[in-house]
Order: C-alpha cells, then structure tokens, then sequence
C-alpha cells in the first residue's frame, strides 16, 4: 500500500493545519540556519583577517639548531617554491615574512607589539585591507617607515613624519635598536589591528641580522580556508623527500590543544644538519578558531532541539485530535485490508513529510534573509573584525544542514509516534461504530 501517497493526501486535506505545524518546523530551522551559517560567516572573517597578519593561512619556515639554541629562519626559498608549484595547490598570493617582538620608543613613552617584516612592492593587497588613519601609503616608500595601529600611536603620541627607536633582539638573541619614520597609522579592528605593526622586511632583516633575501616564515593565503589541513600535509609530504621536517600529524595527536607546542617539542628532541622545516596551518597557529566555530554548532544544535521540545508538544496534541477526527477513516481502511502497520506509518510519513517540506521553506527563508542582510554595509567598530568589507557574510555548511534536518525528522516522528500506535492498535468494528 502506498502509505507515503495517503499521507501526503491527508495532509493535502487539512491545508491549514498542515501549514500550521509546517510553519512551526520551518520557524525552528530558520532560525538555527541563520545563526549557524552567520556564526561561520563572522568565524571565517575574523580567522582572514587574522591570516593577513602572518601573509597566509599555511606557513612554512626553518629552523637551524646550534647546540641548545634553535633559530627559527630560512635562507633560501628556492625548495619552498619548487614545492609550492609541484602541490598544485590552488592560492591567492606568497609571501616572506620576518616577524619578531620589540618595543616602540619615542619621547621617553614606550609600547610594545610583534613587527612583520613585508614586502610592501609584492603584497600590494595591503592597500585593500588596511585601512589607514592618518599618513598614506607613499609614505611606505621609504625604506625605514613603518605603519603602527591606532592604540600603540595614541599610547606613544607620536605623529606621522616622526622617527621612533624600536628595540628588538637578532636571529643570536643580542639586543638592538633601530630607527624607524612612521610613515601611517592603521585602523585597530579590535584585537587584529592591535597586536602589529608593519615595515619593510629589508630593513627589519639587517635589525636582525639576516641577510636581505632570508626570512622567518613562507606564507601561503589559499583560495579556500577549508584546505588549510590538506595543503600543508601535501606539502610536508613534498618537503620530507628533500629535506628534514616535523610531523605535523604528530604534534596535532600529541598537543591537539596547541600543535604548535608538539611542533617545538619535535625540533628541540631531535638532531638534525642544515635546516629543518616546519608546516603549520592558521588553525594550529590560532586553535581556538576551530574550537570556537565547534562551540557553535553545538550551541545551535542545541538551540533547535530546545525549540523542537516545545514544537513536538503541539505537534502531539495535535496529532491526538487528528486520531479522533479520523476514526472512522481509519476503521474504514483496516475493514477492507489495510494492516495495522501501514495505519501506523501513514502517520510517521506525514510527520516526514511536515519535517522536510517545513525544513525546507525555513532553510529558503533563511538564505532569502541571509541574502538581504548581506547587502546593508554596518559601521559599527566592534562588529568591524566579523564583518567582510562591512558586509555580513554567512557560510552554510551541507554536513551541519543534514544533521539538524535529521534531528528534526526524529524529533516529529517522536512526537507522532503516540498517534501512529494508536492507529495501528484500532479495532476495525469499534472504529466504525465510533461516533464523533
């Protein structure tokens, strides 16, 4: 017997009340679409914003060890390159960059902050991400200037045009100084904007005591930030054939908190010649993107079962009126043939079917919002470090659709379950002779 067909028939029928429980299934996942896939949304933004500051989303760099000491630097990127283009992996742009710690001098005021050393000629994709205060990007040209956040400018009053000590240590660990021009100030987006300023890598490296074409890090922004794992393992596969380098799997079994740490234990425990390479991703770097974005999907999950808990309450009771309105019906279809499980799961099909097709509209509902939002610009400075060029953005992510679609369906036929028993424990003859 088609059961699914005379559910659907049944349902048909009651176009109101059927609309009603829709609504209501359609209301729940609307909502938890839209704060799963806007949460994703404000996640990857946040977490690209972030990967600027280190030119990419996978590094790769080299270590030298000298007894006990280990000095993380890179003196040639000719290996990286060829292994970069072998990977075929698909990316934006790659970078080098010298990063270190200093302290920021002027007037007897001091501040301190990381400095990345960049090429400014090569990335010239800085111009679209930060956005500049005061000073401008012509400033940049001279060799010595260097770009600070608003919050470390305003702690040392210092102007554009001014020259500033920077205090920082070399490759040896010796201290220095160095004179630098702040050529502009950059906006703060929250926590991003403040942690670093930016000079000419040129420069920095004779700070540090490297020469011109070494470098701390190999940058690599990719295409999609969901490749990061798979692109640094291709490319430390690629790496291991010509040269020693950690295991990343590794330190992620071991440190799965902070690879990082399983990184550095690795290069600390174990001897090696030359220089030894390491590959991480922005992920191992900041793990608490990960863990933040899986909070989420809990949390959102968690919001829909709440909402389904009152959902299935309704559809319940509902469900026991539709029994009495349906007796005879019902007494009708077992007194010619029908058995007592297919009388039971017309009603689990219709609790489906109310699932999916309720489902479906509050997931059309929530993209069609989604959509709209999406196109109003926010300026509002705290939400600025979530948003994409003052848009929200949300990411949809079919594995977490499938599931709360799922829960949902569980959770309806749970709720119509009671009914369904019901109806395939029906008496034929006291059915028919029941009157309403």
């Amino acid at each position: 017997m088609n059961t699914a067909g005379l559910a659907f028939r049944n349902l048909s029928r009651q176009k109101k009340r059927s609309f009603l429980l829709g609504g209501a299934v359609a209301f729940g996942f609307f909502i938890v679409t839209i704060v799963d896939a806007l949460a994703a949304g404000s996640i990857r933004n946040f977490s690209e914003q972030f990967a600027f500051l280190f030119g990419g989303n996978v590094l790769v760099g080299g270590a030298e060890k000298n007894g006990e000491k280990i000095s993380q630097v890179t003196r040639d990127d000719t290996m990286l390159r060829e292994v970069l283009a072998e990977s075929g992996i698909n990316y934006q742009f790659d970078s080098k960059r010298t990063i270190t710690y200093g302290t920021m001098i002027f007037e007897g005021k001091k501040a301190q902050t990381n400095i990345f050393g960049c090429d400014f000629e090569k990335e010239t994709y800085f111009e679209k991400i930060m956005t500049l205060t005061n000073g401008s990007w012509d400033n940049v040209s001279n060799p010595k200037s260097i770009i600070l956040s608003e919050s470390v400018a305003k702690d040392l009053k210092i102007e554009v045009g001014d020259s500033l000590l920077v205090q920082l240590n070399t490759i040896s660990g010796q201290a220095t100084f160095g004179e630098f021009t702040l050529a502009a100030v950059s906006k703060d987006v929250s926590l991003i904007g403040s942690i670093a300023a930016y000079c000419h890598i040129q420069y920095l490296n004779e700070l540090s005591g490297l020469a011109p074409d070494e470098f701390y890090i190999y940058s690599i922004m990719l295409n999609e930030q969901a490749e990061q794992d798979r692109a640094a393992q291709i490319l430390e596969g690629l790496i291991a054939k010509r040269a020693p380098v950690t295991n990343r799997l590794e330190a992620l079994k071991t440190h799965p908190a902070n690879p990082i740490t399983g990184i550095n234990k690795q290069l600390e425990e174990t001897e090696w010649e030359g220089t030894k390479y390491l590959v991480q991703t922005f992920n191992d770097e900041v793990p608490q993107i990960k863990q933040i974005l899986g909070t989420v999907q809990y949390v959102s999950l968690g919001i829909l079962v709440g909402l389904f808990l009152i959902v299935m309450i309704g559809i319940s009771n509902t469900y026991k009126m539709v029994i009495y309105e349906r007796i005879k019906e019902i007494g009708t279809m077992r007194a010619i043939g029908m058995k007592k499980k297919d009388a039971g799961r017309i009603f689990m099909w219709e609790s489906v079917l109310l699932s999916v097709f309720g489902s479906l509209a509050g997931f059309i509902a929530a993209v069609i919002g989604m959509s709209v939002l999406s196109l109003f610009t926010f300026t509002n400075e705290a939400l600025t470090m979530f948003l994409q060029n003052g848009h929200w953005t949300y990411v949809l992510s079919p594995g977490s659709v499938i599931v709360k679609l799922i829960v949902i369906i569980v959770l309806t036929m749970i709720a119509v379950s009671g009914a369904a028993k019901s109806a395939a424990k029906m008496n034929p003859a006291d059915a028919l002779r029941t009157s309403k």
